[in-house]
């Protein structure tokens, strides 16, 4: 494993470059990934750029591609509102934005919506040329200010499950993260929008005007004009993702949405996705249309036929729900699926089946050249299991194309809830009685540290990297990825340790008397025992046994420690961390852009931090450190304040970093036009063909 942190280390991602020439349609597809900014299990279909498949495999419906997933199972349409890569996934193959990443590179951007775009000398305003002769799916022309519009609302619906941290940020400051820190500094009006319309309304206003005054459309002229707060390096690859997607003005206004008045806005702060009127609907530019809407059973997409570039070579998607994976394989097997979600315990089976390979090259930052497999090993580790053609050798014509060792750009973080929601009226299930009596846990159990900790050192990662990533993975001591400032290969981190495990419990001080566990039997829980409920979402095979390996390693520590494992459909298990109901639960991250502040921020300050209900003076430790990094442009200076950062997530195990993993992707060989870029949600079709 230090060999394959060695390795990581070489990985240094080039700070984010500016492209600003003309162009046609972008020729980049992203990859699919699994973790989301809270994401679910993705199909595995870690694809480069593809040579001509041999001529034995072909698609029976070359019109049609056809991805069984565990679940299709989304949460909004709504680009303002939707942070989940199953969401993202088909916005970003409907909508459009600005601009668009360059093939693989994630620090490359290429013209999408905007032809052309200029920053200022102070690198403080942005200029962007919009598109002529683009339409919406419904007809509607696109104009400069259905750009500020889609922006501007995005900014004010705002709230603290959307994505729109991102964009606060560079526009109001840094540290400020939502629209109703411009209302009320204080921060008094998170997420509240009954509280937010009952306050002041000249500041209700006045944050309205001051988001206007900063996106500004010229239809005459073909602009928008972007003037941030202060330089913000990363600003291109923040409006490249889902939620820089453009909407008409027009059809959201006849849909219900923001009529674009400053005196209205507060009536659709923070809305939820089921009271969203755009969470099942779409009205894109993009290369596709929304077909078929079967939410937690079948999505399909349609060729945009008006499209404004050359329509794209697939006349439909189809992505199905198929839960059980012998169903998944089978449908491999017969070609009637062409991607498919594979979980990692099920690799094996696939691997038998490949007939070509590609292993990631770190020092070149691409897959190196393809290979044909004439041998296979199943003792063997990733790679290591395939042996490639030699000369004048004929392959054994597998059916499957992989692509394997890409590390990914996401996490999964083990994550406890520090003040879990419950009441009298409404008892929360997941904490059973309640009480430190054996049979649940209090409301506030994981405020103790000694009790964070001791989950920490409970945690069996050897179990995890080897036997459910088969080595595919290496362990996580951190929240920021190699060749990120910040990132110490030698930073301290938690390694299990049943002996240190039992030590923490009998410390903890759980009826906060000032005397630990082992000397006061009302707050002993190492002598009481508990039972909670450790939550995932069905049909990620990583997640549940992620958690189970938590709930054996507990018990084998004290057999008076019990962890329920509870599967919950996407949506649910969203909701109940949203609503702060899960005591325990896995928070994965897919990086919305290369830099250590998209990690340090919903880790501690932001989207994770506020469903581990984290106490104002942790976040206050976080959000002083985190405003000196992002501020800071020199990479060693920002590296030292980071090393705070590593620290203080560490010493309160805050939450315990998990693993990084390696690409391990499949597809039928006759998928084309794949072009992968690891930081994108899900797959981008557009490019995508059969033969």
């Amino acid at each position: 494993m230090r060999k394959m942190f060695a390795l990581l280390s070489l990985l240094v991602i080039a700070s984010m470059a500016l492209s600003a020439c003309g162009g046609t349609a972008p020729t980049a597809a992203p990859s699919t990934g699994d973790t989301t900014t809270e994401a679910t299990e993705a199909p595995s279909t870690d694809t480069g750029t593809d040579a001509p498949a041999a001529a034995e495999f072909k698609s029976a419906d070359p019109t049609t591609m056809v991805v069984a997933n565990a679940e299709v199972a989304t949460d909004t349409f709504d680009p303002a509102l939707a942070y989940d890569t199953a969401s993202a996934e088909i916005i970003q193959n409907t909508y459009e934005t600005l601009v668009f990443y360059d093939g693989e590179a994630t620090d490359k951007f290429v013209p999408m919506l905007a032809e052309s775009w200029e920053l200022s000398a102070d690198g403080m305003t942005y200029t962007f040329k919009i598109r002529s002769g683009v339409k919406f799916h419904e007809g509607q022309d696109l104009t400069a200010s259905d750009v500020a519009y889609s922006f501007q609302r995005g900014l004010l619906q705002g709230g603290t499950s959307s994505p729109q941290w991102l964009l606060a940020e560079p526009f109001f400051g840094v540290g400020v993260d939502d629209v109703s820190v411009v209302v009320d500094p204080e921060g008094t009006l998170y997420d509240d929008r009954e509280l937010l319309s009952a306050f002041d309304s000249a500041a209700v206003v006045a944050a309205c005007e001051k988001v206007k005054s900063a996106i500004v459309a010229d239809d005459a002229a073909g602009t928008v004009t972007m003037t941030l707060a202060q330089p913000w390096g990363p600003f291109l690859p923040t409006i490249a993702q889902s939620w820089g997607a453009i909407m008409s003005q027009s059809w959201v206004v006849e849909n219900g949405g923001w009529d674009g008045s400053c005196d209205t806005w507060q009536n659709f702060y923070g809305m939820a996705s089921a009271d969203n009127p755009f969470s099942g609907i779409i009205n894109g530019t993009g290369p596709f249309t929304l077909e078929k809407f079967a939410n937690g059973e079948e999505i399909i997409l349609a060729r945009n036929e008006n499209y404004w570039a050359e329509p794209a070579k697939l006349e439909r998607v189809i992505l199905k729900q198929v839960p059980e994976w012998g169903t998944r394989f089978a449908m491999m097997q017969a070609g009637d699926a062409d991607l498919a979600v594979v979980p990692a315990a099920n690799r094996s089976q696939m691997d038998e089946l490949v007939g070509i390979y590609q292993v990631f090259d770190l020092a070149a930052n691409t897959y190196g050249p393809e290979q044909e497999v004439c041998g296979y090993d199943d003792s063997a580790l990733a790679a290591a299991k395939f042996t490639a053609c030699a000369a004048g050798e004929t392959g054994n014509n597998g059916q499957f194309r992989l692509r394997i060792g890409r590390p990914a750009l996401q996490m999964d973080v083990l994550l406890t809830n520090w003040n879990i929601a419950t009441s009298e009226e409404s008892p929360n299930p997941y904490i059973g009685s309640g009480a430190l009596d054996g049979n649940g846990i209090p409301a506030d159990f994981f405020s103790d540290v000694h009790i964070r900790k001791a989950f920490a050192y409970c945690f069996d990662f050897e179990t995890l990297l080897n036997d459910v990533f088969s080595g595919e993975a290496v362990q996580s001591y951190q929240l920021p990825l190699a060749g990120m400032p910040g990132y110490f290969p030698d930073t301290a981190h938690y390694s299990y340790d049943p002996a240190q495990c039992e030590a923490e419990f009998k410390l903890a001080d759980l009826d906060k008397d000032g005397i630990a566990a082992g000397d006061d039997p009302e707050g002993d829980v190492w002598t009481t025992g508990f039972r909670v409920q450790m939550g995932y979402n069905q049909g990620n095979a990583t997640r549940q046994t992620i958690a189970e390996i938590l709930a054996g390693s507990l018990a084998s520590v004290n057999e008076l420690f019990l962890v329920e494992t509870l599967g919950l459909p996407w949506p649910a298990y969203l909701r109940a961390q949203r609503a702060k109901q899960l005591p325990l639960m896995t928070g994965g991250w897919l990086e919305d852009i290369h830099d250590p502040h998209n990690w340090y921020q919903p880790y501690t300050t932001g989207t994770y931090g506020g469903r581990q209900s984290l106490p104002d003076d942790v976040k206050a430790q976080f959000r002083d450190i985190l405003e000196r990094g992002v501020s800071e442009t020199d990479p060693a200076a920002r590296a030292e304040i980071y090393k705070e950062a590593n620290t203080l997530y560490y010493d309160l195990a805050v939450g315990i970093p998990l693993n990084v993993t390696t690409s391990h992707g499949f597809s039928q060989r006759w998928v084309q036009g794949v072009v992968l870029n690891p930081i994108f949600p899900g797959n981008y079709f557009y490019t995508m063909y059969k033969d």
